[in-house]
């Protein structure tokens, strides 16, 4: 089985920090960075167990968008079978009307150099410097 490359577009990456922002104002700082660990593994995995995760009924540029639950979120994610890979569009809390969410995007933006799930907050932090955690 070949492994996927795992991309993150910006607002996937603005979705964990807001998640984390509100997980360490709520139960800490510790709390917060587990949230992240735990999180990046399980978006690290997606490369080899793409397709273990249902579709929802949304489509995005003509992929099936899945979704995989992380509690307090689901990440939702497309799979691009030709490039081998893995971009994960959102990660939203659960109670949150992801469906709306989701159908009123109708495009994403990526970093200028893509980057793999496991990179996103080094690179979130360097390219917003006023952010600390």
């Amino acid at each position: 089985m070949q492994e996927y490359k795992t991309i993150l577009t910006w607002e996937a990456i603005y979705d964990v920090t807001d998640i984390a922002d509100y997980i360490e104002e709520e139960f800490g700082q510790q709390r917060a960075d587990r949230f992240q660990s735990d999180l990046k593994e399980q978006m690290q995995n997606l490369g080899q167990f793409s397709t273990a995760f249902p579709r929802t009924q949304i489509l995005y540029r003509g992929y099936s968008i899945h979704k995989r639950s992380f509690p307090p979120s689901i990440i939702f994610y497309i799979i691009m079978e030709e490039t081998k890979e893995i971009h994960i569009l959102r990660v939203l809390r659960h109670e949150r009307d992801w469906e709306n969410i989701l159908l009123q995007r109708s495009t994403y933006t990526y970093p200028e150099n893509e980057y793999p799930a496991g990179q996103y907050q080094q690179q979130f932090e360097s390219d917003h410097p006023s952010y600390k955690q």
